[in-house]
């Protein structure tokens, strides 16, 4: 019974720390139910709209288990060992999700308007990256990827192949180009990175990268 008591008792605490933090996060709702919370912080905070059909769930078996007790220390239901853990999880994931920059996956590489193809293809050979952010004083003017160069080397096979010393990131960025990229602040979370490719991926659209930038801004440059 101890046992019980104490998984019930466990349940209960993270509940109340997730419900505690959702107020902290829509504080002119902090006097509305639960789930009314849990929905609006879900529109506004990726963390809380990724675990949003879990958290849900769990307000109904913390009503069934903690709302309808009789007696002080008694639970008419018991959760499972594995439940207490979850809601434990992402409990403490909603306090401190991890950061945007701690999932970036290697440092950025940049080009420019006027870097030429060949320095381009050095780069590929030397750091194996097969996209480049395209960066003048003005910003970032698109994404180079590898696709473009093979897209413009097929058109040189046709069309006759001019040196290519005298070929720039210019030439081959065309207004033709499709890759995507996007901008991501530093204090975004692994939650919002997700959601940000969700939304690309649902107005059928590929986002090729993401940069973290100091502020979601073309003109500054990527940290990550």
């Amino acid at each position: 019974m101890i046992e019980k008591n104490e998984r019930s008792l466990r349940f209960e605490v993270a509940f109340n720390r997730i419900h505690q933090q959702l107020k902290q996060l829509v504080p002119k709702q902090a006097q509305h139910s639960f789930i009314e919370i849990l929905h609006t912080s879900a529109q506004q905070h990726a963390v809380v709209r990724t675990h949003l059909d879990e958290l849900k769930q769990f307000a109904k078996l913390r009503n069934a288990i903690v709302h309808q007790k009789t007696e002080a220390h008694s639970y008419i239901a018991e959760p499972h060992e594995e439940i207490v853990k979850r809601i434990e999880q992402i409990d403490a994931l909603i306090a401190k999700p991890a950061d945007a920059l701690s999932i970036a996956s290697k440092p950025v590489r940049t080009v420019e308007l006027h870097t030429s193809l060949t320095e381009v293809l050095q780069m590929i050979k030397q750091f194996s990256y097969s996209e480049y952010p395209v960066f003048t004083k003005g910003g970032c003017k698109g994404l180079l990827t590898g696709k473009d160069i093979l897209k413009w080397m097929a058109h040189q096979q046709i069309d006759g192949s001019p040196t290519l010393f005298d070929v720039t990131v210019q030439d081959l960025l065309t207004e033709q180009s499709t890759s995507t990229l996007a901008f991501i602040k530093k204090e975004a979370n692994i939650f919002d990175v997700e959601y940000l490719f969700e939304s690309y991926q649902q107005s059928n659209k590929k986002l090729e990268a993401l940069l973290i930038t100091p502020m979601v801004r073309r003109k500054n440059f990527p940290l990550r």
